[in-house]
Order: structure tokens, then C-alpha cells, then sequence
């Protein structure tokens, strides 16, 4: 036997119902597709699969609800002209008590810090 063809049919609106095997399956099955590179339908279908499995693997893995978060940006911003000297060690209530210190204009403070 020199050349075999194994053609896999399925119901791509019936991903939630697959079992993960299948589903792992079924992603390997649509990243070997012989469709040319940026073909529409293949590339929506390899999503929709990886979609499914984002989605089953994120129902099981706590999210990162703090990672990014709005005001990172204007902390950034500050950070690159001030730093924080606290008031007291890490935690403690005196730690809030401290002050911002100006940084020169190459990002450091007068003692050399970033």
C-alpha cells in the first residue's frame, strides 16, 4: 500500500459535546489541513477547535484577575518620575505614611536608583 487518504468528518457546531481525545484530535486534524495558508474556512476552523479547548482548559484554571489591570498605565507613568519611599516595612500600617521622590531627568533619583 502506497498511498492512503483518511478523511474525518465532523460536526464542527458540536464541539462542546466532543471528549477531549477527540477534541485534541480534531485540532491536530485542522493544523495538518492541506489548505493553503491564510485559507478562510481552514483558519476558522482551527479557531473555533482551539476556542473549545481554551475554553474547557480555562474552566479548570483559576483566572489572572489582577495581571493588567487600567491604572497600571499612570502607575507606570509615575514610577518613571517618582519613587515611593515608604514610611514604614512592607505591610505595616506606617508603610502608606511615606512620600515620592523626583526623579532626575534620565529615570534615576539623586541616589542613583531606578
Amino acid at each position: 500500500m502506497s498511498k492512503t487518504q483518511i478523511t474525518i468528518e465532523f460536526d464542527a457546531d458540536a464541539l462542546t459535546s466532543f471528549t477531549d481525545e477527540r477534541l485534541a484530535l480534531l485540532w491536530h486534524v485542522a493544523q495538518a489541513s492541506p489548505a493553503p495558508h491564510g485559507d478562510h474556512a481552514a483558519g476558522e476552523l482551527a479557531e473555533r477547535i482551539g476556542r473549545e479547548i481554551i475554553r474547557r482548559w480555562l474552566r479548570e484554571v483559576p483566572p489572572a484577575l489582577w495581571h493588567h489591570q487600567g491604572r497600571d498605565h499612570y502607575w507606570a507613568e509615575l514610577a518613571r518620575f517618582a519613587r515611593y519611599e515608604p514610611g514604614g516595612p512592607a505591610g505595616g500600617p506606617e508603610f502608606h505614611a511615606g512620600h515620592w521622590v523626583a526623579r532626575s531627568g534620565t529615570g534615576q533619583d539623586a541616589g542613583g536608583q531606578q
